[in-house]
């Protein structure tokens, strides 16, 4: 079992960026312009929170596309948006990371 009220900044990212109000934080269908305002908008200890919850969203079971579905498929189905959970989930880990990464650098 997955503990979902663990990962707050998971669940943020999915019900408001890419929930049924998806449209109100950016009008367009594109996944990574929306993950991109996510990091714009969001602080680095939100950032890194959202890591560590992939992470442990990742790890906790051995059908994570299924696990995503049970927990999240109300909110936002990956192949409507032409991906699938791992595959969302990877491309939000290497933005987010690449975020943080320039964030030191500057």
């Amino acid at each position: 079992m997955f503990p979902s009220d663990y990962c707050n900044e998971l669940n943020t990212l999915i019900t408001a960026y890419f929930g049924q109000d998806y449209d109100l934080i950016d009008d367009s269908e594109d996944t990574e312009r929306k993950i991109d305002i996510y990091i714009r908008c969001s602080d680095r200890p939100s950032r890194e929170e959202l890591l560590n919850n992939i992470d442990d969203f990742l790890n906790a079971g051995d059908d994570p596309e299924r696990l995503f579905m049970d927990y999240y498929g109300f909110h936002f189905s990956p192949a409507l948006w032409g991906t699938t959970a791992v595959g969302f989930l990877q491309l939000v880990r290497q933005k987010v990371s690449q975020s943080l990464h320039t964030d030191k650098s500057n």
